[in-house]
């Protein structure tokens, strides 16, 4: 080919360029609102996402074609031609399958010139973030770990030491004299003690897993996301002081909203070692009365044994191990393990305990 040939070519090209570059010039007038029924789902729910184009102006608008980033998907739409003050509205279902926090937006006006050489996306909203919480449970039944603190809440035990008064009693051979009340001893000719209503806090503490190695399947993760999560929210909702803490970080419990949100981010993540996990857990939080460990079924039955003996003899232990075998409960040296298949099975084996 001669250089008339490749001149010819170059202009040729060069018009189809310009062209298709003209043809994405107009903006269009679009007015674009999207918004979901619920930013908060909980996994397996339906929800939805509302999209609503409208002409604002005073002239019809053309056809066009429109995009709403989901997730890692991409829903396409066509708008029709829009009369003045007219709107155009659809509904998108979301994937709620799994766990997570789902990106949904922006909406994207797209043009394209007809020879399908170039394409104009221009952005309508902003991207808005989903969160898809982890399915819960209730338990029906509270783990007995407590500690005698004079901060926490009065039983119906009595004592003879503590700070709550409860009422006068006989002295028996024993008693610390200095409980005695003597005015009363006076009063009665006897020897008579104060007796006190016992103060108790029970502190719950959560140490889920998230080394791969510990589970053969992902979705027996989302299991253990799951137990962990119900256990934490049953304690807050009893008004118990309660953490709940991975290898990366500790899950905020102010609110049982912003602990389920946050939970929404966790992913399995390079082996760890999870006896020295919950060691650093007992040593940061020495006044937790409660420990669960809630793992996956491949961490080998030694190493549990092994955590009893890094939690304080105070603090009750317990683990939880989410995997293919059904639920069983057995000993492993002096400390309870729990087998589950499904979240299902977690009150019904919490009960057992207590």
């Amino acid at each position: 080919m001669g250089w008339q040939e490749a001149w010819s070519a170059a202009v040729v090209l060069a018009v189809v360029v310009c062209t298709a570059w003209l043809w994405l010039l107009p903006s269009g007038g679009h007015q674009v609102s999207h918004s979901p029924l619920n930013s908060k789902v909980t996994v397996g729910d339906h929800a939805l996402v509302h999209v609503e184009v409208t002409n604002p102006l005073t002239r019809s608008l053309l056809p066009t074609r429109m995009e709403l980033p989901i997730g890692g998907g991409t829903a396409v739409f066509a708008v029709p031609t829009l009369a003045p003050r007219a709107s155009f509205e659809r509904g998108f279902v979301l994937p709620t399958d799994h766990r997570g926090v789902v990106t949904v937006g922006p909406v994207l006006c797209v043009a394209r010139d007809p020879v399908g050489l170039l394409r104009r996306e221009r952005e309508r909203t902003r991207a808005q973030r989903i969160h898809v919480h982890p399915r819960t449970v209730l338990m029906g039944a509270v783990l007995q770990g407590v500690l005698r603190d004079v901060e926490g809440a009065v039983t119906q035990d009595l004592s003879s030491s503590d700070v709550s008064f409860h009422a006068l009693r006989d002295y028996v051979p024993g008693d610390d004299r200095r409980n005695v009340h003597w005015r009363t001893t006076a009063r009665v000719g006897r020897l008579m003690v104060r007796q006190f209503e016992e103060t108790r806090r029970s502190s719950l503490m959560v140490v889920l897993s998230t080394a791969e190695e510990d589970y053969d399947d992902p979705e027996h993760f989302e299991t253990a996301v799951s137990v962990a999560c119900s256990l934490a929210l049953d304690a807050m909702l009893q008004g118990r002081q309660v953490r709940l803490l991975t290898p990366g970080a500790s899950l905020p419990t102010t609110t049982p909203l912003r602990l389920l949100d946050a939970s929404c981010s966790l992913v399995l993540e390079a082996a760890r070692d999870d006896v020295s996990l919950a060691r650093r857990a007992c040593a940061d939080h020495p006044d937790a009365s409660v420990l669960v460990l809630v793992t996956g079924q491949c961490l080998p039955v030694g190493d549990l044994a092994r955590l009893r003996g890094v939690v304080p003899v105070s603090m009750m232990a317990l683990a939880v191990r989410c995997g293919q075998e059904p639920f069983r409960r057995r000993r492993v040296g002096a400390m309870d393990v729990l087998d589950l298949d499904r979240l299902e099975d977690l009150p019904r084996a919490m009960r057992r305990l207590v």
